[in-house]
């Protein structure tokens, strides 16, 4: 046997033994992996950035993908900042020629369809995602953003014969990659909101080998260029781990008051992500939810409506089993509003006005934050939430409670007697506590003035289908904001954005008229006179009756540090750190 064969397992044996004992010297130990559990209200629907739009599956999709921009974490009101983009785009020619260079060295995740090699984030990626957008097939929620504004969009669909397969052949002419690491975009008109519209889901960069690979069908396809790389997923839960090539990317250094009192800056100039590994559970039933909170098996959960009265004992203070626990509570505004809507085209409630002003005098709107909220959230008096543009805070309640009023406007309707009285079918929006005793409430409501109310349980994803395609007759339905603008919310009232997310089928030329004029201005002072007078279509034709304005409670453990909530900013994750 040969001296070096006898030596190398000895030279081995050493190296361990020196290694254990350093640590054992220096009291060392490993660095532990970390982990964070968190919880999903619904299944997963798609997570094709092309279809995806639940507040679900965006914040699962927005710990792997990236688009061009994001919001800056730390900062409101709400700052543009480039994600994937080198810097801020260069418009030109009066706001219609768009030019954004890319980072360079960023990778997406592995994957077989890039036959195991590394594959760079390039201009292409998102030509192919934007035309994708086009395509009639996918019915993309962000489509009717592009609509009559990008060269070459509205048509697009025709150029490829609505086939996936022409996608790398067929050019999209008003998107272009000019070269590896530029992307050009011709729009037909200036877009006052067109940075925004550039940080949404929907324009996550899509690799033409990850189209061909699964033959455009990405609804379980999960792969970005993100700090989190999908590892497994089911219908019970989905598990993420740390993409260990992800480029350089650091803590914010800036941030806004807020910021600086909750001491939100400490992790600054440090490099992102901070956890190892994530895993999402998914639970509909918010008893488990909390239960599961409790036993610390998930780390951070947003309190259930139903529940905020469970935070306090009866001299309100936070119960002891949070406190002993050192559990924070914290409660944020969130761009988001809730409303009864309607469905316009349905023959009873749609074409009878009378009968939606009876509903919406029936309502005891007190009454309902107080169940909905524990008084925790404001009464809607507006279209609008406050922080956007346009919402006026001393604007007056347009309706007040008064069954008295209602009983009126039944008799007006042409229901004078409890034989004439119509059959109103109230669709939950999903199947959680806080969605069956909202129904329950409003079929009180109503009840009470005389009309029959059935209650038709859907699920949530079944709640989407239906409303989508116009198969809701009156529902409760809200908004998380996409984006800090007022023309977000208008474009669910927007007669082309029906079958789709203009669930009420509502229809008004002069709405769509005054939308477009809206999309077409860049002036502040005149995009909120426009706003003012949209909404007073809306009061006019009531398909909608505002009820309140959300605000959102969360607990977490006193181990994750940096958390900011944001209805927003989705992809926070990355910043969040676990100190035990």
């Amino acid at each position: 046997m040969k001296k070096s064969t006898i030596l190398f397992p000895l030279l081995t044996i050493g190296l361990i033994s020196l290694t254990l004992w350093s640590w054992n010297q220096l009291n060392l130990t490993p660095i532990e992996k970390t982990s964070l559990r968190l919880s999903l209200d619904n299944v997963v629907e798609s997570l094709d950035p092309a279809k995806a739009y639940s507040d679900d599956s965006l914040f699962v999709s927005a710990q792997v993908l990236e688009p061009l921009y994001q919001y800056h974490y730390l900062k409101r009101p709400y700052e543009i900042q480039p994600l994937l983009a080198e810097g801020l785009p260069h418009i030109s020619n009066k706001g219609q020629l768009i030019k954004i260079k890319l980072k360079k060295d960023v990778f997406y995740h592995p994957h077989p369809a890039f036959n195991n090699q590394p594959r760079e984030l390039v201009a292409d990626d998102f030509v192919i995602q934007f035309k994708r957008l086009a395509m009639n097939e996918l019915k993309s929620p962000g489509r009717g953003l592009f609509l009559g504004l990008i060269e070459g969009f509205s048509n697009y669909n025709e150029l490829i014969q609505n086939n996936w397969a022409n996608l790398s052949k067929v050019p999209l002419k008003g998107v272009q990659a000019i070269n590896k690491y530029t992307l050009q975009i011709e729009l037909l008109k200036s877009e006052p909101n067109i940075n925004y519209y550039l940080a949404l889901n929907f324009l996550s960069p899509v690799p033409w080998e990850l189209v061909k690979y699964f033959k455009n069908n990405l609804d379980s396809v999960l792969v970005g260029t993100g700090p989190y790389t999908l590892k497994t997923s089911s219908n019970d839960s989905i598990e993420m781990e740390k993409f260990k090539n992800y480029r350089s990317d650091f803590y914010p250094t800036s941030g806004d008051r807020y910021a600086n009192v909750q001491k939100l800056l400490d992790s600054s100039k440090e490099k992102i992500p901070f956890i190892d590994n994530l895993k999402f559970y998914v639970m509909n039933n918010e008893e488990k939810r909390w239960e599961k909170f409790f036993n610390h098996e998930i780390d951070l959960v947003t309190v259930p409506k139903t529940f905020i009265d469970k935070l306090y004992d009866e001299k309100g203070e936070l119960q002891e089993n949070i406190k002993s626990r050192q559990i924070e509570l914290k409660h944020f505004p969130i761009l988001a509003n809730r409303w009864l809507a309607f469905n316009m085209r349905d023959p009873i409630v749609g074409k009878n006005d009378h009968l939606r002003r009876a509903i919406a005098y029936a309502i005891d709107y007190d009454k309902y934050i107080k169940l909905l909220s524990n008084n925790t959230n404001l009464r809607a008096n507006s279209v609008l939430v406050p922080g956007i543009s346009g919402y006026l805070p001393a604007k007056d309640f347009r309706f007040k409670y008064d069954p008295g009023l209602a009983r009126e406007y039944l008799k007006m309707a042409g229901f004078d007697s409890p034989s004439k009285m119509p059959k109103i079918v109230y669709s939950t929006r999903g199947t959680q506590g806080v969605s069956i005793e909202e129904a329950n409430f409003i079929k009180e409501q109503l009840e009470n003035i005389g009309l029959k109310v059935e209650i038709q349980v859907l699920s949530f994803s079944e709640f989407l289908e239906k409303g989508r395609a116009g198969k809701l007759m009156f529902f409760t339905d809200n908004w998380l904001f996409d984006y800090p603008d007022g023309e977000n919310i208008f474009q669910l009232l927007v007669t082309s954005n029906f079958p789709g997310v203009n669930k009420s089928g509502y229809s008004n030329e002069k709405m769509d008229e005054l939308y477009l004029k809206l999309k077409e201005t860049s002036n502040m002072d005149q995009r909120d006179l426009i706003i003012h007078e949209m909404e007073e279509i809306v009061f006019a034709d009531l398909p909608w009756i505002p009820m309140m304005y959300e605000s959102s409670f969360v607990l977490h453990y006193p181990e994750i540090k940096n958390f900011r909530k944001s209805s927003i900013i989705r992809n926070y994750v990355k910043y969040l750190k676990i100190e035990k």
